[in-house]
């Protein structure tokens, strides 16, 4: 793709305006920077679509914003007529660069197609949205978010009917009718006035809130144990902190600390190197006000609040880390075994990924529930949910990147119910005399010892895409003895399409101890992802099984 042609189309196209042009004359002497911006459009990934907020076709600005609204609403017009226009499209938005003028961009651009839209009159939780979609009768819904990414970055996710993420059966076609749009001076604009753009009132928390509550094993319990445990909680300056606290304190808990500086809605994130749950650091702030009131819990969601990251109190100021799967698979155990009606259920199942620890599996299998696994990407859960909830019962689904959802009253992976489970689960336990971590411990010495470990490598740019895709193509081709040298039983190549999963560029190895490692590139940022599962009967084992894993993926 020739980008100097599309930088200068970029510069006297008089559909552009006067700032996006001037931040294009400072980058004239930069080829490099040329190319980066303008030698692919943006593309839709696990998780929407993500880019760095600023002027080009591969970044995310007004007019790339306007083009993906445009293509959603021929896509939405095209095939619901009449009826997508009236059911109108829900938009949320996080505090990110641009945020608040990208939303009112969409809706303006689905207003001149004569679609009705919903906007959240601050920031909101993804969720949330998920949940509005339905709740609303809406056909579909966008938020704006780049939900962890770091603080140059933005981003666009699309949503069907249901809540659920756009899963390649309808990103596909929407994707195709955005690639029709070349000319953006075509795009129609309403009026930021316009009739069709409706600003939600508060109906929408209440009942989401309402909804969540529904989904607690024990209020009996948490009447007396809410008065009782000490939680700290941070949005990391996101928008979970209306919506996660209104949930901590309708569920009964009495004494919920925050971090001041951290409630402010900031997009720099001025308070952490990474606005990111996975990382500890991240929540650095939080275990300092822990410490000062002696809580016994501490989690933090990212900007999105659709994960959340947890910390345990063991010790006197001693606070331990739990991982993405080490919180999902205590919270299938606890609601598992806290749920009176499960044998009434109607074949129930959980729902994880292929990348995901197989510990929350096991359990499940020793209560009777099925575990149905798919694709990275959350979107895929909840396609699950809508396509086997006829005969099935959904109980949770969770992936290692510290997303959860319990219940069916979304589709899309929830900081706000998951924080008030994993909030009623602490209080349970202590109750018990026994914090996450014993009772994690417990279910290792039932179940087997597993453990889990990410490992990314950044690689941006056009060389470091070609880099992941060089590396992808090594793992693919690994000599036979190499393999055998290490142990490895058997590779799946998602690529080609297996075990009923659609194809995705992914590679797992399956090694004789019952371990494994999958390798893909990520989906919303430029990084190549190692992940790495290790069990044994006992920690020792586990941890030698581990170290043979990270010598697997030195190369």
């Amino acid at each position: 793709m020739d980008t100097q042609l599309r930088y200068q189309e970029w510069l006297n196209n008089p559909a552009f305006d006067e700032d996006i042009k001037a931040e294009l004359r400072k980058i004239e002497a930069d080829q490099s920077e040329i190319d980066d911006r303008f030698y692919k459009d943006l593309e839709f990934g696990t998780g929407g679509l993500r880019a760095v907020v600023g002027a080009g076709t591969n970044r995310l600005n007004r007019y790339t914003v306007r083009r993906i609204t445009a293509g959603y609403a021929d896509f939405l017009v095209q095939q619901y007529g009449h009826d997508a226009q009236v059911r109108g499209v829900v938009i949320a938005h996080d505090m990110r660069h641009g945020s608040q003028e990208f939303t009112l961009e969409a809706a303006r651009v689905f207003a001149a197609k004569g679609i009705a839209t919903y906007l959240f009159k601050g920031i909101a939780p993804t969720p949330e949205l998920s949940f509005a979609v339905p709740y609303l009768n809406a056909i579909g819904g966008v938020v704006i978010t780049a939900s962890h990414n770091p603080a140059i970055y933005n981003g666009y996710k699309i949503y069907d009917a249901t809540g659920g993420q756009a899963v390649p059966s309808l990103a596909e076609p929407v994707i195709a009718e955005i690639n029709k749009l070349t000319d953006y001076a075509a795009i129609p604009l309403a009026s930021a006035d316009d009739t069709l753009i409706h600003w939600l009132d508060d109906t929408v928390d209440t009942a989401f809130i309402a909804a969540q509550k529904t989904n607690l094993r024990q209020p009996v319990m948490l009447q007396e144990m809410g008065k009782q445990i000490k939680i700290v909680y941070t949005p990391l300056h996101g928008s979970g902190k209306r919506m996660i606290l209104k949930g901590l304190q309708n569920a009964g808990f009495k004494h919920v600390y925050t971090v001041e500086s951290q409630l402010v809605e900031d997009p720099e994130f001025k308070t952490v190197k990474s606005p990111n749950p996975e990382d500890p650091e991240a929540l650095t702030m939080a275990l300092e006000v822990a410490k000062q009131k002696d809580a016994d819990l501490i989690m933090g969601s990212d900007p999105d609040a659709d994960r959340v990251g947890v910390l345990v109190k063991t010790g006197e100021g001693v606070y331990t880390p739990l991982t993405g799967n080490q919180v999902g698979s205590l919270l299938v155990y606890y609601l598992l075994a806290n749920d009176a009606d499960l044998a009434d259920k109607k074949a129930p199942f959980i729902a994880n990924t292929i990348v995901t620890s197989e510990l929350g599996a096991k359990i499940a299998e020793s209560f009777g529930v099925e575990t149905v696994s798919t694709l990275t990407g959350f979107k895929y859960i909840g396609e699950q949910i809508n396509l086997l909830q006829d005969e099935h019962d959904f109980i949770m689904g969770y992936e290692e990147s510290y997303g959860y959802l319990i219940g069916t009253l979304a589709r899309d992976k929830d900081a706000v119910g998951s924080a008030m489970l994993i909030a009623e689960m602490t209080a349970y336990y202590l109750r018990e005399g026994k914090t996450l971590v014993d009772q994690l411990n417990n279910i290792f010495k039932e179940y087997g010892y597993y453990q889990e470990k990410l490992v990314s490598r950044t690689l941006k740019g056009q060389d470091g895409m070609a880099e992941i895709q060089r590396l992808m193509h090594v793992y693919r081709g690994l000599p036979a003895a190499e393999l055998t040298a290490f142990g490895i039983e058997s590779v799946k190549d998602y690529a080609t399409g297996i075990d009923g999963l659609p194809q995705s560029d992914v590679v797992k190895f399956f090694f004789a101890n019952g371990s494994w490692i999958a390798v893909r590139p990520s989906g919303t940022e430029p990084k190549i992802k190692f992940y790495l599962g290790a069990k044994g009967e006992t920690q020792q084992v586990s941890d030698d099984n581990m170290a043979l894993l990270q010598k697997f993926i030195v190369r």
